[in-house]
């Protein structure tokens, strides 16, 4: 559980981090600079530990038995990626795609990230016992 929640924590905070760097950069500023990341963090906050953890834990749950933690990864990005696609894609249509192209693809990144982070944490926990002699 404890690095469930410290996987979900790094994808949080990271995707908060990336935000308020795309707010920051000329393209997409927005006049908010630096200061969006703290608005990011407490705003975003309640929705990720509402939507964003319950999905960490379904998507971890069919995984518990698969010993490959690049798998772990890859899957956390698919299914992060396509459950934000969902998200922005059906509301918008093709409005601002590659806009919003570039948030599906962040999303994926962070939760892949996230659960990269946490492979020493299971992988010891997963270890198989020493044979006792």
């Amino acid at each position: 559980m404890a690095a469930l929640l410290l996987g979900w924590l790094i994808t949080f905070v990271l995707f908060c981090l990336g935000l308020a760097v795309a707010f920051a950069i000329p393209p997409m500023e927005s006049g908010l600079g630096w200061y969006f990341l703290p608005v990011a963090l407490i705003y975003g906050f309640p929705v990720a530990a509402i939507a964003g953890l319950p999905l960490a834990i379904l998507i971890a749950w069919p995984l518990r038995r698969v010993r490959n933690q690049c798998v772990h990864v890859l899957v956390f990005a698919l299914a992060l990626g396509a459950v934000m696609a969902a998200i922005v894609l059906i509301p918008s249509g093709s409005e601002m795609g590659w806009a919003l192209a570039g948030l599906i693809v962040w999303t994926a990144v962070c939760g892949a990230v996230g659960r990269a982070s946490v492979m020493k944490v299971v992988s010891r926990r997963n270890a198989a016992p020493a044979a006792s002699e």
